[in-house]
């Protein structure tokens, strides 16, 4: 969808949405006058007006009636009267924090009220439920702390307060990993708005970059750890549920605008009205910037030249935005979202990672060398409520339209061929021609429909319980599909047209899932299982089991669980189709049939997931904590090497985990602490069904350690309210020691050299020419591994906001606040700069 589009339909939105902000009811009158008769010292007066009337107000408003009544209570010294309004007023905003301007009596009751209410989530179970309750464990982020930590995207927020969650650059999309598990895109982790998917049916990828506003977040919850019982596929390591805000809690028109070094630019725009039975939420979003100019780690692999500097955190040429709606009418909700992104990366070819010149090279449908997504979304659904039995009907339309558009090298490289099979007829490109890039653009449509319900029992007053179940039915189209290669930065070779063809297509899936939650007194038991096919277009159907079970044992003060889970991941369709197109053209180029060539099957990826959780609430006066011990056990992660992907990966993983959070009226601490440690972990699956002793030396090339993974992370977030209009935050990032291993693509490319003449003098039945060519390979293979070290660092961002009168707040955000020098790497690729000092500057006005 073009960003003209875009503009037109938001300002529509708008335009349909403002008559809604004039209409108010005449209750409101009351509540404004009441407000007026206590602010001039009638305090029973105010009282008596708003007494009988407050439930007739629409919810934004019933919760200044509820507050203004507890106000009213406490200067009439009746406490006990107060302290149920506030209750009430908890009950519309569970997140509501007073400002220093009340009395102290007021601050106080509702810090006790708020510290003795447990907030409540639905990822987790698919239902109503108290953190205490939740069968794997849960990190739950309020708007408020999303402003403390001053994340300006979904990483650096999920980053700052999920522990074990950490930054992974692998030089394509905003990435991030949990627990050392983690792919060259984000696809491995299920993000979900509203409940909605939003990760792409081709590549899996959900981005936690700019495409997605901050500004519309009520919360976040987060599930650490396998959830297929409930989420099927892509849910393999953690499930991140955006919930947005509701119209009232917005009540007018919020705009936002921020300005910045490295030429940032925010806009951001909030409408939000409840008025009877109708809820609307419209947003807008949309961010830019050139990017932060660094240098190349000092290093000499052969391709790179050492010292050079690379432009890193650019969103592109054009700004990343996010628009939408959210309206609810009774049991119907209506949902759209449109978003694009597009990163710049900073480095070319993972398997190279090579600095080169970006304004060189040609466009594609206006695209400079990039990744790109431009996505819709819309979800219908509708609730009804039987009796004790709850149904949820949806239905789901979601379309996208992916670019990666990468460069390769800027310079000639005969070597290139082994890694990027072409055409024989055209493997003159690698060397006689410098300024080579690979296109690639995938067009998706998906159609769905999902039927859950929850039906709630009581067999005795110690035995209570509720049984959840659903099915669903997918069918994911990918319509059309581009694959190219480019040399001389402006040249094209002539598209494969097999490949467009054979990419197009569709797969059907189905599910059907049934979970049970008993409660008897302290003791719950919580176990799921969920069923997935897929028709799947080469023909290799999935059937899949994922079951979950967890014992909790939950008391007022504290709570303890412990679970067992199994997930999955199927093969994203961009890697199937890419695989049987690299293995045609590796067959052609080296002389054999290529008919009826297909490439090995990708199997999903499968992780298995022990956890034993302990949480304390209250224990000290505003503290809350909980500590988390983990293994996960994945098998058939993907990997690629060279150009194909293979199901080769393992890793075997624990770890303990640590998260608390303190409490009070001007100070509030959040703290994480992980240690992980990865006891195996395979990053090379050899190729071919050729070179013997060689392949099962590739097969059991094992790291054993924690790769671009720290092993010790911390993070801590704290804001403390100066003032009545000055609030000072700080978020400290340690990250230990980490080591970045990968393979070196020219030592690589000379394995395959020794390889192919080992197997020729196999044929030739020449033993001591091989005995030589073993040694050969051995010591390539000693040394084909890099080993990259990355120093520990603690990184500081710091935050300030100011209120001005009732609507204005200005803000300064910097991250990287003493300009921290230091690397990241990820999946296949070398160590990547990362972003300097940054800062931004913005207003907000609430209308």
């Amino acid at each position: 969808m073009r960003l003209t589009t875009v503009y037109m339909i938001a300002w529509l939105l708008f335009c349909c949405a403002v008559p809604l902000q004039a209409q108010e009811d005449d209750t409101a009158n009351v509540l404004t006058a009441a407000e007026e008769a206590y602010r001039i010292g009638r305090i029973e007066e105010a009282r008596d007006m708003l007494e009988n009337k407050v439930q007739n107000l629409e919810s934004t408003l019933r919760l200044r009636g509820y507050r203004l009544l507890s106000l009213c209570c406490l200067a009439l010294d009746q406490p006990q009267q107060a302290r149920s309004y506030v209750e009430l007023m908890l009950g519309e905003d569970p997140y509501y924090t007073p400002t220093v301007d009340y009395p102290p009596r007021f601050m106080d009751m509702v810090d006790e009220i708020k510290r003795g209410i447990t907030a409540t989530i639905t990822t987790a179970s698919s239902q109503a439920e108290s953190l205490s309750e939740v069968p794997v464990p849960t990190t739950l982020i309020t708007e408020e702390m999303i402003r403390n930590c001053g994340g300006t995207n979904l990483q650096e927020v999920l980053a700052a307060y999920v522990p074990g969650m950490h930054i992974i650059d692998s030089n394509s999309d905003i990435n991030i990993a949990l627990r050392g598990i983690y792919s060259n895109g984000q696809e491995k982790i299920l993000i979900l708005l509203n409940g909605h998917r939003l990760n792409s049916y081709t590549t899996n990828v959900a981005a936690p970059d700019f495409s997605i506003s901050m500004e519309k977040i009520r919360q976040i919850e987060v599930l650490r750890g396998p959830a297929s019982s409930i989420y099927g596929g892509v849910a393999l390591t953690a499930v991140v549920n955006i919930i947005t805000k509701q119209g009232g809690d917005v009540d007018g028109l919020k705009v936002k605008a921020g300005v910045g070094n490295h030429g940032q630019m925010r806009g951001d725009l909030l409408f939000g009205k409840r008025y009877f039975d109708v809820d609307l939420l419209v947003w807008g979003s949309a961010y830019k910037n050139d990017g932060d100019s660094r240098v190349l780690s000092k290093r000499d692999d052969g391709v790179n030249i050492p010292g050079r500097e690379v432009v890193v955190g650019r969103v592109g040429d054009n700004p990343s935005y996010d628009f939408g709606l959210k309206l609810n009418w009774r049991g119907l909700q209506v949902l759209f979202n449109t978003h694009f992104s597009q990163v710049v990366p900073p480095l070319g070819a993972s398997t190279l990672a090579v600095a080169y010149d970006h304004s060189k090279y040609r466009t594609y449908k206006g695209y400079f060398p990039s990744f790109a997504t431009s996505s819709q979304h819309l979800d219908l659904n509708y609730t009804r409520q039987l009796g004790k039995l709850n149904l949820i009907g949806r239905l789901t339309y979601d379309q996208s339209d992916i670019t990666r558009y990468q460069v390769i090298h800027d310079f000639p490289m005969r070597q290139l061929s082994h890694l990027f099979p072409i055409d024989s007829a055209y493997s003159y490109i690698f060397t006689e021609w410098g300024g080579l890039s690979r296109y690639i653009n995938a067009q998706e449509k998906d159609v769905g429909a999902r039927i859950k319900g929850d039906y709630t029992y009581a067999n005795s007053g110690a035995h209570k319980g509720a049984v959840t179940f659903g099915a669903a039915w997918n069918r994911f189209q990918l319509h059309d599909f581009c694959y190219q290669y480019g040399y001389g930065f402006t040249e094209t070779l002539p598209e494969h047209t097999w490949l467009r063809e054979r990419a197009k297509g569709h797969e059907i899936s189905a599910d059907a899932f049934v979970q049970l939650k008993h409660k008897w007194r302290s003791l719950i038991l919580n176990a799921g299982l969920r069923y997935d096919y897929k028709r799947r277009v080469d023909a290799a159907n999935l059937d899949v089991l994922s079951p979950r079970v967890a014992l909790i044992l939950s008391r007022p003060k504290w709570n303890m669980r412990l679970s067992y889970s199994k997930s999955f991941v199927d093969a994203p369709y961009l890697y199937r189709v890419l695989n049987q197109f690299d293995e045609m053209q590796a067959a052609e180029t080296g002389g054999k049939e290529t008919e009826d060539t297909e490439a090995e099957t990708l199997s999903p990826e499968r992780v298995h997931s022990w956890q034993l959780s302990f949480g304390g609430t209250e224990w000290v006066k505003g503290l809350n904590f909980e500590l988390n011990a983990f293994y996960n056990h994945a098998v058939d992660l993907i990997v690629t090497q060279a150009y194909d992907y293979a199901n080769g990966g393992e890793n075997k993983t624990a770890g303990l985990e640590l998260m608390a959070s303190y409490r009070n009226r001007k100070l509030s601490v959040d703290f994480n602490l992980s240690w992980i440690r990865t006891f195996k972990s395979n990053l090379v699956k050899a190729s071919g069904e050729e070179g013997g002793a060689f392949s099962a030396l590739f097969d059991n090339t094992l790291v054993d350690a924690n790769n671009n993974t720290p092993a010790i992370m911390s993070n801590a977030v704290v804001a403390w309210q100066v003032a009545k209009p000055l609030k000072l935050s700080a978020h400290l990032l340690f990250e230990g020691r980490q080591t970045s291993y990968n393979i070196e693509a020219l030592k690589l490319i000379n394995s395959y050299n020794v390889m192919e003449q080992f197997v020729a003098a196999q044929r030739r039945g020449d033993e001591d020419e091989m005995m030589g060519l073993m040694f050969d390979f051995m010591n390539i293979l000693e040394h084909v591994m890099s080993h990259d070290e990355m120093p520990a660092r603690l990184i500081c961002n710091v935050g300030a906001e100011y209120q001005l009168g009732r609507h204005l707040t200005l803000g300064l955000n910097v991250r990287n606040l003493f300009n921290t020098s230091y690397d990241r790497s990820g999946m296949s690729t070398k160590l990547i700069p990362q972003r300097g000092r940054w800062w931004m500057l913005t207003a907000a006005w609430q209308f």
